[in-house]
């Protein structure tokens, strides 16, 4: 057993090690700072305040509308790709020609990064002038709206981005697990008469939980954390309306400079995802204690 354990810890050691450094030593910095009035103009004027950046987080109200633009932008962008990516590799089930060539396209988005993304739609598609979105509204003789500059526009173009950007994410992950589901069960349910979507809600998406959770929880750490396709697309506006958390961090401490109060809203950021986290495990660990 120990000559197990040496061997295990020499194989994870270095992955735990690396996790440390990046993961849980500015954790824990932040949580330091956090209880202290840290401001970059007067750095060496550090002291400790306990609990008062966090008291004072939870009566400011941009702070409050960022937290609530957060949990509304992860909602939809979430939402839509889950249910977007779990579609597609339904339609991918069925043979067709020139499947390969689809699923192949299909991951275009998943391979560029966030802020070429962003940029490509912010140029090419949200231009008021010059964009691919307003042109075909304009052909149609609908009105134009400013993508980027406007409530509720901005919101949603933001959330467009995201969408278009992960939803082949939940694509890959679903098409795999479909592939690798049996097939006894399916072609029991035919014989009994189930039909197309009676097969996916009953034996499709019950036997893909874990999958699916697991899906989920990747989604919603990546989208609420997300900050270079809103800075990039709409720096947090027009008039905050997208301000999410992420962005509210970085204009506290890097423009405001007011770096405890930035890092108290981080461990708060961290906080709530983590909570949400943890509730959707404990959902899927308690529906699979009752089936079994």
């Amino acid at each position: 057993m120990a000559r197990d354990t040496k061997a295990a810890l020499a194989y994870i050691g270095p992955a735990m090690f690396v996790l440390l450094i990046v993961a849980a030593l500015p954790l824990a910095v932040a949580l330091a700072t956090s209880t202290t009035n840290w401001h970059l103009h007067r750095a060496a004027q550090r002291e400790f305040i306990g609990l008062a950046n966090y008291i004072r987080l939870f009566g400011d109200p941009r702070f409050i509308y960022s937290l609530r633009v957060t949990l509304l932008y992860t909602a939809v962008s979430v939402g839509v790709s889950m249910v977007g990516g779990f579609v597609l590799a339904l339609m991918m089930r069925r043979t067709f020609p020139g499947r390969n060539l689809v699923r192949a396209l299909l991951t275009i988005p998943l391979i560029m990064t966030p802020v070429v993304s962003a940029t490509m739609y912010r140029v090419f598609f949200y231009d008021a002038d010059r964009g691919l979105f307003n042109w075909i509204l304009g052909t149609l003789g609908l009105p134009t709206p400013v993508w980027v500059a406007s409530w509720p526009m901005a919101f949603y173009a933001i959330c467009i981005i995201q969408i278009w950007f992960m939803t082949p994410f939940v694509f890959l992950v679903c098409d795999a697990a479909m592939e690798s589901l049996p097939r006894e069960p399916f072609d029991a349910a035919k014989i009994d008469g189930a039909g197309y979507f009676q097969r996916i809600f009953r034996l499709v998406i019950p036997m893909m939980r874990d999958t699916l959770i697991f899906a989920l929880i990747f989604r919603i750490t990546i989208d609420y954390r997300m900050f270079d396709t809103i800075y990039v697309t709409t720096r947090g506006g027009p008039a905050r309306y997208t301000e999410v958390m992420s962005v509210w961090v970085y204009n506290r401490a890097l423009r405001s400079f007011d770096v405890g109060y930035a890092n108290a809203g981080s461990v708060v950021m961290a906080l709530v995802v983590a909570l949400i986290c943890l509730a959707l495990m404990m959902y899927n660990y308690r529906r699979r204690e009752a089936v079994s």
